[in-house]
């Protein structure tokens, strides 16, 4: 929502949330696609280190998801207070298809014998293997389970504290996350993928109270933003070469120690990305053009939860049935396409088959109750004919 050229409606944000949802998933997508490069196309070193860049740096389209869900919880949260209920609409939009996706996956794994143990099969389709391994695998899911269950305290502090409060939250968090880092480093390690993308959730909530109350800024401010998103995306970029300047004799078994720089860097630029991608889309779209790309992202934007945990897994099961040698280009583009479009697929399928079935689920107990009651009804009929 743009009012004139020299303001700029944050509210624009919440119009094009979908839209940006869409392409941070694809992105994170091809972020895990390691196989797809242009050495084997051409040799122009600039579009290679270009495409090289961007898909490296597709993990931060998991700061703009959480800062965009901080956003959309505060508009939940705002116009239904209550715990109970904001965290059962929650849950219940997100475990279906989680556990279902959750049960399939560790199952065949399972049953192929790459797992071992009831209690460890469990704690992964139940999202908690990764506070007590580590594992990587739907790490996601574990941690927005996690921020959706201390939202409310977030959100009270925020709503009642404004910047101050947004601020403590997050010094607390990052205090709680160095702390981890000096005392427990071998749970940092496990744990500093999720800890360390927590402010840009706090910071999506904060930001939630503007964007609801439309509150304009000055067009110029985007430069602000475009300023913020090219110095701490060349930070990501440039990580290691940083790190190396700073600590001598750095090694790679060091990184995870020192990855905290990469991912609060990232979030910085990834919260930037959103504003400036939200005023594209707006301004796109009053154009009257993109009409087509921007459907598409929605759609993806849409089962953007389903699609990650779709095709990460998919796109990696098919590359080690295939095995496709480096020197066949061709059939690994050929493998990327054909998991995307089946993760498609499979991913509105899962959707579709959870929405039914909890309709169905909320449904049979209504039945029940009214055929118990037409039963009682007609048996007091009977006895009083009797």
């Amino acid at each position: 929502m743009i009012k004139s050229r020299r303001t700029f409606n944050l509210f624009t944000i919440s119009e094009a949330r979908n839209v940006i949802f869409g392409l941070a998933t694809l992105w994170i997508g091809l972020f895990h696609s390691d196989y797809l490069s242009l050495e084997r196309y051409t040799n122009n070193q600039f579009l290679i280190d270009l495409v090289k860049n961007f898909r490296g740096s597709g993990n931060i389209g998991v700061d703009m998801f959480l800062f965009l869900s901080g956003v959309g919880l505060f508009f939940s949260f705002s116009k239904d207070s209550r715990v109970g209920s904001f965290w059962k609409k929650r849950l219940m939009r997100v475990l279906p298809s989680a556990f279902l996706i959750a049960v399939v996956y560790f199952s065949l794994r399972y049953v192929h014998g790459r797992e071992s143990g009831l209690l460890a099969y469990f704690s992964r389709i139940t999202f908690t293997y990764f506070f007590i391994k580590g594992e990587r695998v739907f790490w996601f899911i574990s941690l927005i389970l996690a921020l959706y269950i201390v939202f409310p305290i977030f959100y009270k502090i925020i709503e009642k504290f404004r910047l101050w409060g947004m601020l403590g939250t997050i010094a607390a968090i990052v205090g709680l996350t160095f702390l981890c880092r000096a005392v427990a480093p071998g749970f940092y390690t496990m744990w500093e993928i999720a800890l360390c993308r927590v402010p840009s959730f706090v910071i999506g909530i904060w930001a939630g109270k503007f964007i609801k109350e439309k509150k304009e800024i000055n067009i110029n401010w985007l430069w602000a933003f475009f300023a913020l998103f090219v110095i701490f995306m060349t930070l990501v970029l440039n990580y290691t070469p940083i790190i190396k300047s700073f600590v001598p004799g750095y090694t790679k078994e060091q990184e995870p120690m020192y990855i905290f720089f990469y991912r609060y860097c990232g979030s910085i630029a990834a919260m930037a990305l959103v504003v400036l991608l939200s005023w594209i889309c707006t301004s796109i779209r009053h154009a009257g053009r993109g009409n087509v790309l921007r459907n598409f992202f929605e759609f993806v934007g849409m089962y953007s939860m389903e699609y990650y945990m779709i095709y990460l897994n998919l796109n990696h099961y098919l590359e080690r049935i295939y095995k496709i040698p480096s020197g066949h280009p061709e059939a690994q583009i050929m493998l990327y396409f054909g998991s995307f479009i089946a993760s498609l697929v499979l991913c509105a399928l899962t959707r579709k088959f959870c929405d039914f079935f909890m309709e169905y689920m909320q449904r049979k107990p209504k039945n029940y109750e009214e055929l118990r009651a037409a039963r009682k009804k007609k048996k007091a009929k009977d006895t009083v004919e009797g």
